[in-house]
């Protein structure tokens, strides 16, 4: 019975995917080994603004390419940058019986040739945003967006053959000039960007786009694409009636007045929707389908009561604000969506954006300025608190130099057979110290309000299965691991390694907290922490709530990041089982993290959950275009407002 019930299974995937019509392919064959999952991550981000703008597609790798593109019409090609013989051969064939190609960040001069086009070679840009926008020509395929809001910082360079191709977008800098540089080109083959669509915000206009070039060679697609998006705009907050009823009830008669005019109105979209599909007007059909889901979310958000008070805080992972060298810009829409908070990501171990003494000083400091002055100095005026966010024992940022470095002086995590890890060990005492060193030059240095310390952690527990992990736990604990490291995974010595691990990180958060307390008294320390306690203890040695219980962090901001509402409820039940914990949790909630993407009545819902639970405030990640102009105006209406 178990046996068919799988076979049942698999042959419905395997029917779905042969259904959908669009698919998605990762690098896999074609690229480097250890670019692969890289590959993976960009294909699921395609595939997902597929299935938001409506459109199904199947995501697989370029193993066998003849399979994937079995039955299909249309196919992204996503990092697959050196096709081999039999996957050219596949991918000629898929052309020569009129699929589509949509081609992202490939070298491939044989698959550019198929396309009618040719690779001019890799270029490597700044951090001055040369490529920040790309703006689609005139004649681009109809429902194409006009732009697309999005910094590369790297091309794999295509230039059009005469009569065989032309470009379709150009690259704009981040002053709004063109470049010499195609974003964009298409053929009677296909497209092909010379880059890849980045998850960095403008989500909405990217699955418009993809859905666009698909729907230019099968307009069959607009209509199934329309009612997807039609049911999605209904489900919210349990459709149209009831948000009429609930803006009917809203106690203020200004902003009553307000809702129902626009509930009412959503009613006629709805209906003109419903009209122009039963007409078989697809195109027409999911633009009034896709106006309605933003309208609904408008409407659900001017329902929502504000807070006064509270934290509202908001992670800046580029460390150079929304607006590039325009800090004012940015500190000005925070402040006027209702913000009190940024978390600037200035600092790691292995970088500073800012004049640090200490730290490796960045590409971005060094080409762009001193970060974190110049946020401060645009805070100050519109009230916004200001956290140094460090990126504490991982190695992101650095250079291969900075890597042998910290090799050299013996301070990074090895792997079980020997070879180095790119992680900091935080049972080096130097390591520790050193980073102490860079807490306290933030927050004596710079006028900030706090620093929050981040991947203040293990990477995960196998990376502490080192032989020079074995030797300081040996020394500092006395007792001798005879079989390692079975002795410290599953054996006796379990539990006292755990327990010793987690005590090395919070000796640094300990030592941090008596720095800052002596040497700048009043500012805040916080910290991004894993949710689930304690599994996180267990897995990378952080007690975070030990650090709340004695007074070593002013709050913590669990990275709650999760689609499914009851996941994060359950999650924030356990984080705020006391009231004298509750006050210390500030929830992150991951608007547009890679573990989930929500949509703006999934933010107002996860804010809701967390006032319910008596937090202090919440956090959202990330500052994005995303985050600018799907959900910052919508809270702004109701749960944000001043």
């Amino acid at each position: 019975m178990r046996r068919a019930f799988l076979v049942l299974v698999l042959l419905s995937v395997s029917a779905h995917l042969m259904a959908a019509p669009v698919a998605v392919i990762q690098g896999h064959k074609s690229v480097a080994i250890g670019e692969r999952r890289f590959a993976q991550s960009l294909a699921l981000h395609v595939e997902r603004w597929y299935r938001e703008s409506g459109v199904e597609a199947s995501l697989s790798d370029d193993t066998d390419l003849s399979r994937a593109l079995a039955g299909k019409r249309v196919a992204a090609l996503v990092y697959v940058a050196q096709p081999d013989r039999a996957q050219m051969d596949a991918l000629t064939e898929f052309v020569g019986r009129g699929g589509k190609l949509v081609v992202f960040y490939s070298s491939s001069q044989e698959l550019a040739t198929l396309m009618g086009m040719k690779t001019v070679g890799y270029q490597k840009g700044s951090t001055d945003g040369r490529w920040s926008m790309m703006r689609f020509v005139e004649s681009r395929p109809r429902g194409v967006p006009e732009s697309i809001i999005q910094t590369s910082s790297n091309l794999f360079m295509v230039e059009p053959l005469p009569g065989r191709s032309h470009v379709l977008a150009w690259w704009y800098d981040r002053q709004g000039r063109r470049t010499a540089d195609a974003a964009w080109l298409a053929s009677p083959g296909g497209y092909w960007m010379t880059h890849v669509l980045l998850a960095d915000g403008d989500s909405d206009a990217k699955g418009r786009l993809l859905l666009a070039l698909a729907g230019a060679h099968d307009q069959t697609l607009w209509s199934p694409a329309a009612s997807s998006v039609l049911r999605k705009a209904r489900r919210v907050d349990g459709g149209i009636p009831g948000m009429s009823a609930a803006a009917g009830k809203l106690a203020d008669a200004g902003r009553r007045s307000a809702a129902l005019s626009a509930a009412q109105g959503l009613q006629r979209k709805d209906q003109a929707c419903a009209g122009l599909l039963a007409a078989g007007k697809g195109r027409d059909a999911w633009e009034a389908a896709n106006d309605l889901r933003i309208r609904m979310y408008e409407v659900y958000g001017m329902l929502q009561p504000s807070r006064k008070g509270e934290i509202r805080a908001v992670w800046d992972h580029s460390g150079m604000g929304l607006y590039p060298g325009e800090w004012p810009r940015t500190c000005r829409m925070l402040k006027d969506a209702g913000f009190t908070d940024i978390y600037v990501n200035v600092a790691g171990a292995a970088f500073a954006h800012y004049a640090s003494g200490v730290l490796p000083r960045s590409r971005v400091f060094e080409e762009q300025g001193d970060q974190l002055a110049a946020c401060v100095a645009a805070a100050k005026p519109f009230g916004l608190r200001v956290h140094a966010w460090l990126l504490c024992f991982s190695t992101e940022g650095a250079t291969t130099a900075r890597i042998d470095i910290f090799r050299q002086r013996g301070w990074l995590l090895t792997n079980p057979d020997g070879s180095p890890r790119s992680w900091l060990d935080p049972a080096v005492p130097e390591v520790r110290s050193y980073l102490v060193v860079a807490v306290r030059e933030m927050a004596v240095k710079y006028s900030v309000d706090g620093v929050h310390l981040d991947f203040v952690r293990y990477p995960d527990y196998a990376s502490s299965l080192g032989p020079t992990v074995k030797a300081r736990f040996e020394k500092a604990t006395g007792r001798r691991a005879a079989d390692w490291p079975e002795d410290v995974k599953s054996g006796a010595l379990r539990n006292l390694f755990i327990q010793w691990r987690a005590e090395q990180v919070s000796d640094f958060v300990q030592s941090a907290r008596r720095v800052m307390r002596r040497d700048a008294p009043g500012k805040m320390m916080t910290a991004a922490v894993y949710g689930k306690y304690p599994s996180c203890l267990h897995a990378v040695g952080q007690d975070w709530e030990s650090w709340i219980n004695i007074g070593l962090v002013d709050y913590v901001t669990p990275m709650n990041y999760t689609e499914d509402l009851s996941r994060f409820n359950e999650w924030l039940s356990q984080q705020t089982r006391t009231r004298q914990q509750a006050l210390r949790i500030v929830p992150g909630i991951g608007v547009t993290a890679s573990e989930s993407r929500l949509d703006a009545a999934q933010v107002i819902d996860q804010i809701q959950a967390a006032r319910r639970a008596g937090c202090p405030g919440f956090a959202l990640f990330d500052l994005d275009t995303t985050l600018r102009q799907e959900i910052l105006p919508v809270l702004r209406l109701g749960t944000c407002a001043p």
